[in-house]
């Protein structure tokens, strides 16, 4: 649709995630947000898998699901929640998401003592919407799909100068701040499996995999599945 175009007169222009625009994010911008991040984020372990056996290979499965909410959208969340400066939050932030993300930023709002509301559209699971509200967010139910809830996010946006934060597909997780945050879990993979060979992240809207560079020694060694 033509409302969803991102020009800067539109009300979905974000200037954290303009494709004319991009911001690169360094290895040093992740290592910032694992250090800003690490008091309230679970460092979660990298546990052997029992398909090591099948495949005759070392595998290990990094465990973020053990993270607060579930998710490795936290990391991202909270890094981009701490960037903010004191009258942003205080006035609060907006986001539209289906569940992850929102949870994570109820999660680390409440944490943090800042106002969040979140845009879920009506086909976000019942639980995740109930999940939002018992961290005190305000939740917002609206739209079909997630560009409706994101463009009525963006909206509420400007209309009560609220800053939005993006972690959602449409059209992509591009904000800097929140992809250096999901690079920290790169970082401690690294970490706890040295001498990995190869790091295969699943890859849907590419939300952890572009805020995971490792260090330059193994950077050959990474990789993206998709």
């Amino acid at each position: 649709m033509n409302r969803y175009l991102r020009a800067s007169s539109t009300i979905e222009y974000d200037p954290m995630c303009d494709k004319e625009k991009p911001q690169r994010i360094s290895f040093e911008d992740v290592s910032a947000a694992a250090f800003r991040i690490q008091s309230e984020i679970v460092k979660t372990p990298c546990v052997k898998s029992h398909m090591s056996t099948t495949f005759g290979m070392e595998i290990y499965l990094k465990n973020d699901f053990l993270q607060h909410t579930g998710s490795f959208k936290e990391r991202g969340a909270r890094n981009a929640l701490l960037l903010l400066n004191k009258e942003t939050k205080a006035r609060g932030v907006i986001s539209a998401s289906l569940g992850n993300h929102s949870q994570a930023l109820s999660f680390h709002a409440n944490n943090l003592n800042i106002p969040a509301t979140v845009v879920m559209p009506n086909v976000a699971p019942i639980m995740k919407i109930q999940k939002c509200r018992s961290y005190g967010a305000n939740v917002i139910i609206h739209g079909h799909d997630m560009k409706e809830a994101k463009y009525h996010a963006m909206s509420l946006a400007k209309e009560r100068g609220l800053t939005y934060i993006n972690g959602s597909f449409v059209p992509s997780y591009d904000h800097p701040h929140i992809m250096s945050g999901q690079g920290t879990v790169g970082l401690e993979i690294v970490e706890q499996v040295p001498d990995v060979d190869a790091v295969l992240v699943p890859v849907g809207a590419e939300a952890c995999s572009p805020g995971s560079p490792p260090p330059s020694s193994i950077s050959s060694r990474m990789c993206s599945s998709m």
